[in-house]
């Protein structure tokens, strides 16, 4: 479990104590108290529409050395990436 999501998980804990109680809510926030949705899991928010996509499993591969022949050659014939 990443960092943000232990945070979020307390940040929601807390807004659903105090929404229960009132207090937080009639104290400090007035009318503008938290409304939590249900909770979900993560497919369901990735499947939203304009949602990150989920980590690649090999986001950033090993990068590969190639000899500067290879590479001038690979570029000539239009192979170079």
């Amino acid at each position: 479990v990443s960092t943000l999501q232990s945070w979020c998980r307390v940040i929601h804990r807390v807004s659903s104590w105090s929404g229960r109680c009132g207090c937080l809510t009639a104290c400090v926030l007035g009318e503008c108290g938290p409304e939590l949705n249900e909770e979900r899991d993560a497919a369901y928010w990735l499947a939203q529409p304009g949602a990150p996509k989920p980590k690649l499993t090999n986001e950033k591969p090993q990068g590969e050395t190639v000899a500067y022949s290879q590479l001038i050659e690979a570029w000539r014939e239009g192979r170079a990436r």
